[in-house]
């Protein structure tokens, strides 16, 4: 069983499309041994080479910005070559902007296009697309593939991962943990004398927020758009018992009662401030209909932005946006549920002819620290220059705005403990990363997957619920006075409180089962 763990302070959830996680660590593990020098797998040692016929590998994956980067086939080439002598193999890779990651993630499952793996995570249909069929169970294939990987990683990502007691996909080595808050403009804030490491609630904002909208016109005080709407609430931080977009989760530190989490004073209280914030015009008007706020990011247009947090991520947003200097503050303490475990993994899809070969290149991706920089950071000498052995900086007349090779998702690319350090970020990132992650109490739930399937007419009906109500509740454009009754009570016509016993009915069986013991 997870020890439950001790609390401590707040990480960016689609702030994870806010958000990009870059390089390396300065502790040896099992997986940091790997040289920078090629190595070979494993599972390749094992076979002989010449028994390996070639095979192309195609991998679809979200990444930021509108498109592949200009450079994705001269990296693709280094890959292949690479990857020649190591595993016989050639990997295509199929990049896809955040902004239609979901709705082309869904057409490759749905028509059964050939793809050898897929990006996937809790908050991209993961379980959903198991139940499905999407992919494989991979349970076998990690043991005798990726043996170093799964040493490597965290227990609780695997055992969190799993659905009905199987690994569908390998999660991301990275942060675990998860903790509440904000980041703000460190820049503006000295410029206009303020101190925010007072701020202990979303309340204590106010007076800050109104120094920006009257000293700064072009400046939004919260960076607010749709796709920033779950952040809002998520600062409650309930237990989502699966997909967080479904009422129905437990209080946090409380006991295992299912509640529905939009009906109590927490939540009215939370959507009432973002109401009062939002006719104060603290945040765009448009804020309910926007669904890209690149160029907002990109601009540095906003003191502020609510989400989820983790160490450095100040170093992270500055990076991806702009070079802006940001600083974080953690208004909730630093946990673990089941929905951390799924943030970021790999699936490998059931139209895949070659499932060996598709793991083998998991473990290089994720053991090879080669691999795993030319994946992420690019071409050496054209994309980035080594400043030691493990900080680099970009090329020379290349930035992160120009680079024709930037992908600005570490998080997405396999081991996180073996990305070089940018120069001039904290090289204690990753030891930082390992302190966040132990010091987190762990969910009650942890090892528990929710199955919608008894409840699926529901959940269906729950989402067209979400979609009328909850951008205009979330950006508090809607009045939770007016508006919030009329929410909830449609939601109970959809059936909400039959999903709710569903949950607990589940959540129940579980633990007299024996829960994650």
């Amino acid at each position: 069983m997870f020890k439950t763990k001790r609390y401590v302070g707040f990480t960016l959830v689609p702030a994870i499309m806010l958000t990009t996680a870059l390089t390396g660590c300065t502790k040896e593990s099992a997986t940091e041994k790997a040289s920078t020098k090629p190595v070979t797998t494993a599972a390749a040692t094992q076979v002989a080479k010449e028994s390996l016929p070639p095979v192309e590998l195609n991998w679809a994956m979200p990444v930021a910005g509108t498109g592949a980067p200009k450079d994705v086939a001269l990296v693709e080439a280094e890959i292949n070559k690479y990857l020649k002598d190591k595993i016989n193999a050639t990997v295509k890779m199929n990049m896809i902007p955040f902004g239609t990651w979901a709705d082309k993630s869904n057409v490759i499952i749905s028509s059964g296009e050939s793809v050898d793996i897929l990006f996937t995570a809790g908050w991209s249909n993961y379980r959903q697309n198991v139940i499905k069929g999407a992919f494989i169970d991979m349970t076998d294939l990690i043991d005798k593939y990726a043996p170093k990987t799964k040493a490597a990683l965290d227990p609780a990502f695997l055992a969190g991962s799993k659905v009905n007691g199987k690994n569908y996909a390998l999660p991301t080595q990275k942060e675990l943990a998860h903790q509440y808050g904000f980041l703000y403009r460190a820049d503006i804030a000295e410029k206009y004398n303020m101190d925010l490491s007072k701020v202990k609630t979303l309340d204590d904002l106010e007076p800050f927020l109104k120094i920006i909208k009257e000293k700064e016109p072009n400046m939004y005080p919260i960076l607010a758009g749709q796709v920033q709407n779950n952040s809002l609430t998520l600062n409650l931080d309930y237990d989502p018992i699966g997909d967080a977009t479904i009422p129905g989760k437990l209080v946090p530190g409380g006991n295992t009662t299912v509640i529905n989490d939009l009906a109590t004073p927490e939540t009215k209280a939370i959507f009432t401030l973002w109401h009062k914030y939002y006719t104060a015009g603290y945040m765009r008007k448009d804020a309910a209909t926007v669904t890209d706020i690149t160029s907002d990011r990109k601009a540095g247009k906003f003191f502020l932005t609510i989400g989820t947090l983790k160490p450095l991520a100040n170093e992270e947003i500055s990076a991806a946006n702009g070079g802006f200097p940001y600083k974080q503050i953690y208004l909730r303490p630093a946990s673990i549920n089941g929905n951390d475990t799924q943030g970021s993994m790999q699936a490998i899809s059931r139209t895949s002819k070659n499932p060996e070969r598709a793991m083998m290149f998991l473990e290089l991706l994720n053991t090879d620290k080669y691999l795993n920089n030319l994946v992420n950071n690019g071409i050496e000498g054209k994309h980035f220059v080594k400043v030691s052995d493990n900080v680099i900086d970009f090329a020379q007349g290349v930035d992160a705005q120009n680079s024709g090779y930037y992908p600005g998702v570490y998080w997405v690319f396999g081991n996180q403990y073996l990305n070089y350090f940018y120069k001039g970020q904290n090289t204690t990132k990753w030891d930082q990363f390992k302190s966040f992650n132990a010091s987190a109490i762990s969910s009650k739930l942890m090892g528990f997957n929710f199955d919608q399937e008894p409840v699926k007419t529901e959940v269906a009906a729950i989402a067209n619920v979400n979609a009328e109500f909850n951008a205009g509740l979330s950006t508090g454009t809607l009045d939770p006075e007016v508006y919030l009754p009329k929410y909830l009570d449609k939601l109970k016509q959809a059936g909400v409180d039959k999903v709710i016993a569903e949950k607990q009915k589940q959540v129940d069986a579980w633990l007299a089962a024996g829960g994650n013991k």
